[in-house]
């Protein structure tokens, strides 16, 4: 195992490094962004619970990414699969609803037999 000191980083530099990348990207990944620099995305994610800036720029970057794969998904540019897998990474999820409806004449009776189930 490693011990010592942190490593330093130039957070300057890196901010506009990650807002160079985000614009330059179509689909931006933080996680690849993060390793680009030589680190792990989780550094990011410390830099962005730490600096108002860089969780602007994560926001940023996770709102251009799921903008990008769900416009080409749509489209059929990309793999619907992997934009679902990946668009599931940042939050989204499957969801059934289902809507129960009664009249005035028979309306719904939910009894604690009902709840039990």
């Amino acid at each position: 195992m490693v011990g010592g000191r942190p490593r330093e980083y130039d957070r300057d530099a890196l901010a506009i490094l990650f807002a160079k990348y985000i614009a330059d990207t179509e689909i931006p990944i933080a996680a690849e962004f993060a390793a680009n620099q030589g680190f792990g995305k989780q550094i990011l994610y410390n830099f962005a619970d730490a600096e108002p800036r860089f969780y602007d720029l994560l926001t940023r970057c996770v709102s251009k990414k799921e903008a990008a794969l769900e416009r080409q998904a749509l489209a059929g540019a990309v793999n619907c699969s992997m934009a679902i897998f990946s668009l599931k990474q940042l939050g989204w999820t499957d969801r059934n609803e289902s809507t129960l409806k009664g009249d005035k004449a028979h309306p719904l009776v939910v009894s604690q037999a009902d709840a039990n189930l």
